[in-house]
């Protein structure tokens, strides 16, 4: 078996026969499909019981929920696949040669492959063109060069789904989503990026990111907040504290960088009057600003230095507005 494709389910019955169709009707066969029925109380538990005897590629594990991480953690441990690949359910594969453009690049044994992705506005039924591109010509494939190149083009993007990583990097290190944090992909994708040593990229989007009111990634709640907070204390306290080499070090905080600026974003779009108690700890970081490596953290950091991060914060805000 080549690929493992995981695929967590919750509440998604109106999404979930586009998610599994664009997988099952990829060209590319050799794949297992795993359907994680997180305790689902709609119909999918019922749809993916149904896929089982339409098709023998596909495995259902039926569990009691546990939130997005448990539902990944359980359908990595029944994998067999030599590479795992995670979709969301309420997303889905826009192209039939997705699995056969990743696996043509897996064939050079790459830790891990990345490839691109477009929102899909719901409402609107609108695809949006990808609005970044994958850097070429890397002179090595030495982890701070790759991530270095990622972050200047705007395109390090942690989530597990815009990715394919050997099976093996992720069972013999033991890497896991932590249960119960809402940015368990930023928290995951750190302990892949420390050990992987290859990557590929294909520059093509593939998968079609679903905007919807209502779902984890489009509100803000204070638990956002303080769970992206804690990842970012946590990857950056690593960082500054490890005997890792500086190019490295230099890199990362400038991935860090990038993920302090979504918090300010988050900061400033949520509407909780209990936020301001969670300023000290966005002080704190305000030091990875000035590891800025592409231009919107570069933005961020100049405007910062001159009016600080209250105003900072406030200007967010009001763009944030202006966009709606």
């Amino acid at each position: 078996m080549f690929f493992s494709v995981i695929v967590p389910i919750y509440k998604v019955e109106k999404y979930l026969n586009e998610c599994v169709n664009s997988i099952l009707s990829q060209s590319f066969k050799d794949f297992e499909l795993i359907l994680v029925d997180d305790g689902s109380p709609d119909n999918c538990p019922d749809i993916c019981d149904e896929y089982v005897h339409k098709d023998t590629r596909v495995k259902v594990i039926h569990k009691e929920n546990g939130g997005l991480s448990d539902a990944r953690n359980a359908g990595m441990k029944e994998s067999t696949g030599k590479y795992i690949i995670f979709i969301d359910s309420d997303d889905y594969v826009t192209k039939e040669y997705f699995l056969q453009a990743v696996y043509d690049k897996c064939d050079n044994n790459a830790d891990i492959v990345l490839y691109k992705f477009i929102k899909y506005y719901e409402e609107e039924k609108r695809l949006e063109k990808c609005n970044y591109n994958f850097p070429k010509d890397l002179p090595d494939q030495k982890t701070s060069t790759v991530i270095n190149a990622l972050v200047m083009n705007d395109a390090f993007y942690c989530s597990a789904w815009s990715k394919c990583v050997k099976a093996s990097l992720l069972k013999e290190n033991k890497i896991e989503f932590e249960k119960g944090l809402l940015g368990e992909d930023q928290e995951w994708y750190y302990h892949v990026v420390m050990v992987a040593k290859t990557y590929e990229m294909i520059d093509e989007p593939f998968i079609a990111y679903r905007q919807r009111s209502g779902s984890i990634t489009k509100s803000s709640t204070m638990k956002n907040l303080t769970d992206c907070l804690y990842v970012l204390e946590k990857w950056s306290g690593y960082v500054k504290n490890s005997n890792m080499d500086g190019d490295l070090k230099d890199a990362l905080n400038g991935s860090l960088a990038k993920l302090f600026c979504n918090i300010l974003i988050t900061y400033s779009s949520l509407r909780d009057k209990n936020k301001k108690t969670q300023l000290k700890r966005i002080k704190s970081l305000t030091y990875l600003l000035e590891y800025t490596q592409n231009r919107r953290t570069r933005l961020t950091a100049k405007v910062y230095n001159l009016i600080g991060l209250n105003d900072t914060v406030f200007a967010m805000k009001v763009l944030n507005k202006i966009k709606k």
